[in-house]
């Protein structure tokens, strides 16, 4: 699972994409809603990559009974929740982290960081899809089994690209999508958060 995830990036990185995002967008009032950097949470609105640049949109499929922020890529494409939107709307997120937690002694939960080796940014795989009540974009992250040398912390964790392996995921044909998620990164650290 992937509940939170964290954006620090260069500042000229973060006004290219606000930018575009802004050439996108309809009003002033909707950029105010946008979450650009920082701790990132479910139902946030924030810059979402796609194969014709960056769109704002919202984490969370809405459903009548929840909002469903995550999809397992074992079997996205075989549920009619997610299988239009992973052949033909994939989206990659901007992270720089994201976060999972572990239960600990006495109850309580430790929650860890995980990041690229070197820190540099990466793109966690996603779908997307327009809400019919709304006519707002939202997406959903992919999630894949936990390495073995993170599933003592949590058994699931996000679909990892790495900036080189980015424009594969939106360009690929559906018959690629399995075999790109399969070799998505698994390369990180992770590390007690400061907060």
């Amino acid at each position: 699972m992937c509940g939170r995830y964290v954006v620090d990036i260069d500042k000229k990185v973060l006004d290219e994409i606000l930018e575009e995002v802004k050439s996108h967008t309809v009003s002033e009032a909707v950029m105010m809603t946008v979450k650009m950097e920082g701790e990132i949470f479910p139902t946030d609105t924030v810059p979402i990559r796609m194969i014709d640049g960056y769109q704002i949109m919202r984490w969370g499929f809405r459903t009548d009974k929840r909002n469903v922020i995550n999809a397992r890529s074992e079997t996205a494409m075989e549920k009619p929740m997610f299988r239009q939107s992973m052949i033909e709307r994939r989206c990659l997120i901007v992270a720089s982290g994201y976060y999972e937690w572990k239960q600990g002694t006495g109850g309580r939960k430790i929650k860890y960081e995980f990041s690229l080796l070197d820190n540099s940014l990466f793109y966690l795989a996603g779908c997307y899809r327009t809400e019919h009540e709304s006519s707002e974009c939202s997406f959903v992250i992919l999630t894949r089994e936990a390495t073995p040398e993170f599933s003592s912390i949590h058994d699931r964790m996000p679909v990892v690209f790495t900036s080189q392996q980015a424009d594969r995921w939106l360009e690929a044909k559906d018959s690629n999508i399995t075999e790109l998620m399969e070799q998505s990164t698994t390369e990180l650290k992770a590390r007690v958060a400061l907060k």
